[in-house]
């Protein structure tokens, strides 16, 4: 019976744990949303945008889905689409980038906690990510 009282209490406090990362996140994302700051990281990150292949109109879906995971992301990447602001080339490779390296803070954070190493898991996802989408936005190529 300890056992089970001790793996119930374990699984309690990872929650809570999580509960202390996630909300937080949540809470700052919307902040910085209501206050335009993706916006101003448009134009500060058009070039590294381009190269992977993406315009303006990528950047709130691949930076909700960098900070609070791919379902979030997906709910503005299904916006952007339905509204028209992103061609499908643009949705693809968002999604492509999104499905290797998406919350990033958040996962991150979460590993650390259990006892992973931050250095290697960031810099690891976010290489093949940034390889594996210019790779396809070099061959799948804009059209004119």
């Amino acid at each position: 019976m300890t056992v089970f009282l001790d793996a119930c209490l374990g699984a309690l406090m990872l929650c809570g744990k999580l509960v202390i990362i996630v909300v937080p996140l949540m809470v700052i994302f919307e902040v910085l949303r209501y206050v335009k700051v993706f916006r101003s990281l448009g134009s500060r990150t058009e070039p590294a945008m381009r190269y992977l292949g993406l315009g303006r109109s990528a950047v709130l879906p691949l930076f909700t889905g960098i900070f609070l995971g791919i379902a979030y992301g997906a709910g503005i990447i299904i916006r952007s689409a339905a509204a028209g602001q992103m061609s499908r080339r643009e949705l693809f490779l968002t999604g492509l980038f999104l499905a290797t390296c998406h919350a990033v803070i958040e996962d991150v954070l979460i590993f650390v906690v259990l006892g992973g190493d931050a250095v290697v898991m960031l810099g690891l996802r976010l290489a093949l990510a940034i390889l594996l989408t210019s790779l396809l936005a070099r061959f799948w190529k804009q059209p004119e």
